[in-house]
């Protein structure tokens, strides 16, 4: 039985995908629905979970990644509303394979939902595809939705 479902979102039109096929899991198998929204640590030099940004550069980008994850969590939010099911939302810092597996695991999920392509082409052939990375690496089932 799928009781729990992770999505993982971050904006693209690929992830909006697999957050509609998770709404509509959820929806018709009466599911638990979590989103989760990883920052790449990698995307800012020298930032870590533990340490704070040193620089006034460092910390705009910060702040930009930050109100860019908190729109996306809304996003998902408003849309998980709009269908009358409430969403548990996950903002995180790191490599977003491993903390897309991580938080599947903190919460107990029996199903991934991802897209097959992130925001970023460049990342994705430099850091290796997120979604391959999870397939890979998660205990629960996943599911690959395509953009």
């Amino acid at each position: 039985m799928l009781d729990q479902i992770l999505v993982a979102v971050d904006g693209s039109e690929a992830s909006k995908k697999a957050l509609e096929e998770a709404l509509s899991l959820a929806e018709a198998l009466h599911a638990e629905i979590h989103a989760v929204h990883v920052i790449e640590i990698g995307l800012v030099p020298q930032v870590s979970m533990n340490t704070e940004p040193i620089d006034a550069v460092q910390q705009s980008v910060v702040a930009m990644l930050e109100r860019e994850a908190d729109e996306i969590l809304e996003e998902a939010r408003r849309k998980a509303a709009a269908r009358g099911i409430e969403i548990g939302i996950q903002k995180r810092w790191g490599h977003p394979g491993s903390e897309i597996v991580g938080a599947a695991e903190e919460l107990g999920i029996d199903l991934i939902v991802i897209g097959s392509r992130g925001r970023s082409r460049i990342a994705r052939i430099l850091l290796g595809s997120v979604s391959s990375f999870v397939v890979e690496h998660a205990s629960s089932a996943v599911m690959v939705a395509r953009g």
